[in-house]
């Protein structure tokens, strides 16, 4: 009897070892196609959840034709509450081995949940790739 307990046991203990490693990921990446842009717009929705962490965010991207310097992104924040915010920045540079960029680091939400996150390249042609863009959640001190 304690033999048949024990090997009942073993497959719920291996199933709470299982669901224990599918956490949420603390880094998101999502890399949008040009063709896939609506209308030259990239957008990204980003869970930001967690009211103690802070957030990394890079741009990256990648053109097929001459380097492109100085790219303009507009970008906007909407928040879950439907606040908005808006911005130019620029990446340094975008050529044909791609481009990874810092965007914003420590970032703290002003409040928990989806965060839709749209940027427009400006003066880019049919040679730019797409957008990417990275989140990385942090935890520790601010």
């Amino acid at each position: 009897m304690a033999r048949s307990r024990s090997i009942s046991f073993l497959p719920a203990l291996f199933a709470a070892v299982l669901l224990s490693g599918c956490s949420r990921p603390l880094s998101t990446e999502i890399f949008v196609r040009s063709d896939r842009a609506e209308s030259g717009v990239y957008i990204f929705d980003l869970e930001l959840r967690d009211s103690s962490a802070v957030y990394d965010f890079w741009f990256y991207s990648r053109t097929l034709g001459p380097e492109l310097t100085g790219l303009p992104l507009n970008v906007q924040w909407l928040a879950p509450s439907g606040k908005r915010f808006s911005e130019t920045v620029y990446m340094k540079s975008v050529d044909a081995d791609g481009e990874r960029e810092l965007y914003r680091s420590g970032v703290v939400p002003a409040e928990g949940g989806t965060w839709r996150l749209s940027v427009r390249p400006l003066g880019v042609d049919e040679d730019f790739c797409g957008l990417g863009v990275i989140c990385k959640e942090r935890h520790g001190t601010r």
